[in-house]
């Protein structure tokens, strides 16, 4: 498995016309649509640096890599089923996961928790955790990323009960930095 993490704004107006080049037809569609401007750079970095990453991988040409999105909502490689991925983004970071088995990946600026999120979406051992916690926010924030790290490997999306997923029993690969917690979990 490999997984990578980058900053938006680390990428020159013409890293991001080459990455407009190779979108997808519906994701040009998606981008020019999108109205936000930082949602359309969002877009053209993270699906252009995973094609980069993915043909770098795999030896295929960035042209000849068709992703998709499932009637769940999972995104995949349409012309090459065999890779599997993940994408996940955060303020001004991108994170991308690239396996052979299905991935899911999650990064996250730390989020300061209220009782009622925590009530809603964390199992009895997380509660414990995160109530036994001198870093409340940082506890929380690698729970919610590992439940969505989880979630996106099995396709599901959050739309599934949150609370029912007990990310202590689950093995994940969990990195902390300054500014977020990424958590990659593969099935």
């Amino acid at each position: 498995m490999n997984y990578y993490i980058t900053k938006v704004s680390s990428f020159s107006d013409e890293k991001l016309k080459d990455y407009f080049i190779f979108l997808d037809e519906e994701k040009k569609e998606q981008y020019l649509k999108t109205t936000n401007e930082n949602r359309k750079k969002c877009l053209l970095v993270s699906h252009g640096f995973l094609k980069e990453k993915v043909s770098e991988i795999y030896n295929i040409k960035k042209e000849d890599l068709v992703f998709s999105v499932s009637e769940s909502g999972k995104p995949f490689c349409k012309s090459h089923k065999e890779i599997h991925f993940s994408i996940s983004h955060s303020g001004d970071f991108i994170a991308v996961a690239i396996n052979e088995k299905k991935v899911g990946i999650d990064i996250e600026l730390f989020k300061k928790p209220s009782e009622k999120i925590i009530e809603r979406v964390c199992s009895e051992s997380e509660k414990n955790l995160i109530n036994s916690s001198e870093n409340k926010e940082k506890t929380f924030t690698e729970i919610w990323t590992k439940k969505e790290a989880y979630l996106k490997a099995l396709g599901t999306g959050i739309d599934r009960e949150l609370k029912g997923v007990d990310t202590t029993i689950l093995n994940f690969i969990t990195e902390e930095h300054e500014d977020f917690i990424l958590s990659v979990f593969s099935l």
